[in-house]
């Protein structure tokens, strides 16, 4: 029995212990502030961008607190991974808008704009299309910005010879865009759209937008317009010194001919001075010698008449 009791003990089953569940590795969400391809598709495209960038810093350099920025990465939804992967890793909800503007506000440095950090959307994004980005630029950027509660939405297109609107400008009200008209200071033909939040207005001219700021109705210069103006003050001024050399060197020309003529005529004046004093050097020698052959002639006069008187009291002794 007892060896009957110990086989059967040994052969109660033992427990198998089951596998743990398998945790899912969720890949964290990183938030990088480059992909590497910030170019824009054609140069087109990065000239416009880049004249209408300096034109509104132009438009806000008295106003610190206001971002003009560009090509960086918008952050607008915390914890939400994008469908795109930046260097193979997750990342958040982005949009990296060609020109975007922020009113009083302080980025302070840092490289990507995050609306949970930031605490608010920007005020004014623009697109400028390239052929490959009208459709995303038109429809689909249009409605994420206006999801996400960007205040204005301008679309340029740069390429004056292609066929359709050429600007176009959106303002958020309430969570709909409604579309801009034309800027009322201007005439309808000239396709200006202002931008109520930024107080200026643009208007395509050839493949740029000209900014005008809507208070004081001044035209800000594109860059390629102020280097050549600065190449036109700098040739101007150069032109300007070397008449001015010029001026200065005939200047110092006739000074050094006023010496030499006055020199000269010093010495013609010291020339005749001395051929004065040697005129009346030589009159008081004619004087001086006509004076001793008078006194030479008296005295011959007076010493005859004493031989005269002389000869005269001989010839009475001698009767």
């Amino acid at each position: 029995m007892a060896t009957k009791g110990r086989i059967e003990q040994h052969a109660l089953p033992v427990p198998v212990a089951e596998p743990a569940p398998r945790l899912e590795v969720v890949e964290p969400i990183s938030y990088p502030d480059s992909d590497g391809h910030f170019l824009p598709d054609n140069p087109l495209q990065a000239n416009a961008v880049m004249e209408l960038r300096i034109s509104l810093r132009e438009h806000f350099h008295d106003d610190p607190d206001v971002v003009v920025e560009g090509d960086m990465f918008i952050y607008y939804a915390r914890g939400e991974a994008d469908e795109r992967r930046v260097r193979g890793k997750r990342v958040g909800k982005y949009v990296a808008p060609d020109l975007f503007v922020v009113l009083d506000h302080d980025l302070g440095g840092r490289s990507t704009y995050m609306f949970w950090v930031e605490g608010k959307p920007p005020d004014f994004a623009l697109e400028v299309i390239s052929p490959s980005s009208e459709v995303r630029n038109r429809v689909a950027k249009k409605e994420l910005y206006e999801r996400i509660g960007i205040g204005e939405y301008f679309v340029f297109q740069p390429n004056p010879e292609r066929r359709g609107p050429r600007l176009v400008g959106y303002a958020l009200e309430g969570s709909r865009y409604r579309e801009l008209g034309p800027d009322p200071a201007l005439s309808p033909g000239a396709g200006s759209v202002r931008s109520e939040a930024l107080g200026v207005s643009f208007r395509p001219e050839g493949a740029f937008l000209r900014v005008r700021n809507v208070r004081t109705g001044k035209d800000y210069r594109w860059q390629r317009e102020q280097v050549t103006k600065s190449r036109r003050d700098v040739e101007a001024r150069r032109q300007a010194e070397q008449r001015a050399d010029r001026k200065t060197q005939e200047a110092a020309r006739e000074a050094e001919a006023r010496r030499q003529a006055d020199e000269r005529a010093d010495r013609e004046a010291k020339e005749r001075a001395r051929e004065a004093a040697a005129r009346r050097q030589a009159d008081e020698r004619a004087d001086r010698k006509t004076q001793e052959a008078a006194r030479q002639a008296e005295a011959r006069r007076r010493a005859e008449a004493r031989i005269a008187i002389l000869e005269a009291r001989l010839a009475r002794r001698g009767q």
